[in-house]
């Protein structure tokens, strides 16, 4: 498959992107700074801003599925990156015809019911801290859940540098632990299965540890 990864140089998005190529998928890496990103074989470095429109309908153009970890340099000041980003996304993929949209989320977008309720309290203050990034973040979901496009949202916890455990749950609704972070890398596979694998279309899916 041809996969188109967006916020390929970040923490979620690298590891996408090492992941994507390791099984054997054609990569295109949309990034602001092109510079940023190693070349290697089957990898496509193209330059894209996700406020811009036009060239994200560019640069996916004869894609197979969009995986967007995109985020703000400032969490506490996301501004509506993620919103508006996520907008033209949906409509590049319906103007060039790709189906698959997976987004990688948050667990403090959700009401935390599938949790215990420590795990709901710890999603609500984390809600309440990042509450600016919440709120960009619903209206990314909100966005994706009404379109017509075989999307997955993937929602993790904190998300660290470390290296892949490979022992997540990862499962609509799944009851995992939001006080314990996971690695990009475990994300990165969630994500990259979800835009491969036909199992969670047009689900919201829970990663983490129980």
């Amino acid at each position: 498959m041809k996969l188109v990864v967006f916020g390929a140089t970040g923490g979620t998005g690298s590891n996408v992107v090492e992941q994507a190529l390791a099984h054997g998928h054609n990569v295109v890496a949309a990034v602001r700074r092109p510079d940023a990103v190693l070349a290697r074989d089957r990898l496509a470095i193209t330059q894209c801003d996700v406020l811009d429109a036009t060239a994200i309908a560019a640069a996916i153009r004869g894609g197979d599925a969009v995986i967007c970890t995109m985020g703000p340099a400032n969490n506490r000041k996301p501004g509506t990156l993620i919103s508006t980003g996520i907008h033209n996304l949906i409509a590049g993929c319906r103007a060039t015809g790709i189906s698959r949209l997976v987004f990688e989320s948050g667990m403090m977008v959700g009401n935390g019911r599938e949790l215990s309720p420590s795990g709901r309290i710890a999603i609500r203050l984390a809600g309440l801290y990042y509450r600016r990034l919440k709120a960009d973040k619903v209206i990314a979901e909100t966005a994706i859940t009404a379109s017509p496009l075989d999307w997955v949202i993937v929602r993790p916890p904190n998300l660290t540098n470390s290296p892949a455990t490979g022992d997540c749950i990862v499962a609509p609704a799944a009851r995992i632990s939001p006080a314990k972070a996971i690695t990009h890398a475990d994300c990165a596979a969630a994500l990259v299965t979800a835009a491969t694998e036909p199992q969670w279309i047009r689900q919201i899916v829970n990663i983490g540890r129980p």
